[in-house]
C-alpha cells in the first residue's frame, strides 16, 4: 500500500529536519512490555502512520512498513527513516516515567498526532490497570472503523479555491532577530527546554480580564520580555503564531500536517503599552488572519506547489520546496503554539505532563508550546542556548500579575535526525 506524500517532505535536508517529539510524563515508571502491546494495538487503528519514505522515480511516496515500530529504552531520539527506526517515521522511546512519541512533523501535526496518543495511552493503561473503567467515547479504539476523511492522504482540491480574504499578510521585511542565540543547528547540543506549570484558573482569570486568550497572553508577555531585553532595537518584534487550517480545507479530521504561521507584528511604538492593549492587538490579529477565508490561502499554496513541482526532477522539487518553507516559516522573532484543551477522556489521571518538543532550526530562537492538562497549563519555552534571562523575566512578569508558576529544572533536549531515501 502506498500513500501520497505531503509535498513539504521535499524540503527536508541536513539543515532542516522538522521532527517532533511529544513528551508524556506518567505517574508510574514505564513498563516496556505493556507499551509494546499498546503500540501494536494502537498502530492497527492508525495504519497510515506505519510508513516509510521511499523514492519512486523522481518522487517520494509513503509506503506501508510492516516492521514493528521500534521502542527505544533510554529516551534517545534515534534517526527517523534509518536503520534504528526500521525505516519508520514514528518511533517510541522511554526512560523512567517518561514516554516520547517521535515523528516527522510533515507526517502529522499535533492535532493529527493526538488522537493516536490517546489510543496508545488507553491501550497502555488498560493493560496495566484492567480494572479501570475509562470513558472511551472520545477514543478511537483498536478495531473501530477508520473514517476516510481521517485517513485520506490527499484531501486537497485539484484547483485553487476562490478567495475573499478578510486580511492580508503584512510581514515586515526586517524583524528583530535574537542574535544572542545561535542560528540553525549551530550549538544544537545546547538547545534547552524551560518547562513550567501554571494554574489554569489563575492565568485564565487574568487573561480573560484583559481580553486575552492563552496564546495571545503568553505572546504578549514574551514580547514584553524581548522588548525589555533589546531596548535599543527599533525593528518590529514578530510572533509567529501557529495555527491549523483543517476547517478551511473542509476536513477537520485529517491526520496530515496542516499548520500555518500567523504573524503578529509588534511595532516599536507598542513597547510601553499595557498587557491589556497587547492582548487586544494579538487577539484581533488572530481573529482577522485566522479566519477561514484567509486560511484558504494556505490551501491554495499547497495546490499551487503541487502543480509547480509535478514535473520537476527530484533535486529541483527539493530545492523549490526548501525555498518555499524557509521563506514562509523562518522570519519570526519567536513562536507560540497552543492547540487548545484536548480532552484526555480520563486518561490524565495517570499523566502529569505533556510537552511537545520542536526542531528549532527555523525558529527565531525562542519557541513556546502551551498545553492544558488537569488543572495546569504546561508551558515549554525552548531556546537554542541555556541563557535564562528571557525565561527569568517571563516568570517575573507572571508573578507581578499574581500568577504563580512551578518551574522545572532546565533541560537540554534533542530532536530526531531524518534519514532521506536514496
Amino acid at each position: 500500500m502506498e500513500y501520497k506524500v505531503n509535498n513539504l517532505f521535499y524540503s527536508v535536508g541536513p539543515d532542516f529536519l522538522n521532527t517532533l517529539r511529544s513528551r508524556l510524563e506518567m505517574t508510574e515508571p514505564v513498563n516496556e512490555e505493556a507499551l509494546r502491546k499498546a503500540l501494536d494495538l494502537a498502530i492497527s487503528r492508525y495504519p497510515y502512520f506505519s510508513v516509510k519514505l521511499e523514492r519512486k522515480d523522481e518522487n517520494y511516496v509513503l509506503a506501508y512498513n510492516p516492521e514493528p515500530i521500534p521502542i527505544i529504552s533510554g529516551g534517545r531520539a534515534v534517526p527517523l527513516g534509518g536503520d534504528e527506526s526500521q525505516g519508520h517515521l514514528m518511533v517510541l522511546s522511554y526512560i523512567d516515567n517518561l514516554i516520547y512519541v517521535d515523528t516527522s512533523h510533515f507526517l502529522m501535526d499535533g492535532n493529527g498526532q493526538f488522537p493516536f496518543i490517546k489510543t496508545l495511552l488507553y491501550c497502555y493503561l488498560k493493560e496495566l490497570h484492567p480494572e479501570e473503567e475509562f470513558d472511551t467515547s472520545g477514543i478511537a479504539l483498536p478495531g473501530s472503523e477508520i473514517p476516510f476523511a481521517e485517513a485520506d492522504d490527499d484531501p486537497f482540491p485539484e484547483n485553487e479555491i476562490p478567495l475573499k480574504p478578510l486580511g492580508i499578510e503584512l510581514r515586515p521585511k526586517e524583524v528583530l532577530k535574537l542574535d544572542d542565540l545561535p542560528q540553525g543547528y549551530e550549538g544544537r547540543a545546547d538547545w534547552t527546554s524551560f518547562r513550567m506549570k501554571v494554574k489554569q484558573k489563575a492565568m485564565m482569570r487574568f487573561a480573560s480580564s484583559i481580553d486575552g486568550s492563552p496564546a495571545s497572553f503568553i505572546a504578549s508577555i514574551m514580547y514584553r520580555v524581548i522588548s525589555e531585553m533589546h531596548p535599543d532595537s527599533k525593528l518590529p518584534v514578530v510572533c509567529g503564531m501557529q495555527h491549523e487550517y483543517r476547517k478551511a480545507l473542509g476536513n477537520p479530521f485529517s491526520h496530515l500536517c496542516l499548520v500555518n504561521i500567523l504573524p503578529i507584528v509588534y511595532a516599536d511604538r507598542l513597547r510601553d503599552k499595557s498587557l491589556e492593549t497587547l492582548n487586544t492587538i494579538g487577539r484581533g490579529v488572530m481573529i482577522l488572519r485566522g479566519n477561514v477565508a484567509n486560511d484558504r490561502v494556505y490551501v491554495n499554496n499547497h495546490v499551487i506547489n503541487e502543480k509547480k513541482i509535478r514535473d520537476l526532477s527530484l533535486d529541483d522539487k527539493r530545492k523549490y520546496m526548501r525555498d518555499y518553507v524557509i521563506d514562509n516559516i523562518g522570519e519570526n522573532t519567536f513562536e507560540v503554539s497552543y492547540a487548545g484543551r484536548v480532552p484526555f477522556s480520563g486518561l490524565d489521571k495517570y499523566v502529569t505532563g505533556f510537552t511537545p518538543i520542536l526542531d528549532m532550526s527555523l525558529s527565531g530562537g525562542i519557541s513556546i508550546e502551551i498545553f492544558a492538562i488537569n488543572e495546569f497549563f504546561c508551558i515549554n519555552i525552548m531556546q537554542r542556548n541555556s541563557d535564562t534571562k528571557y525565561v527569568d523575566r517571563f516568570i517575573e512578569i507572571l508573578h507581578e500579575n499574581d500568577i504563580e508558576c512551578e518551574p522545572e529544572s532546565p533541560e537540554h533536549f534533542e530532536i530526531n535526525d531524518f534519514v532521506m531515501p536514496r
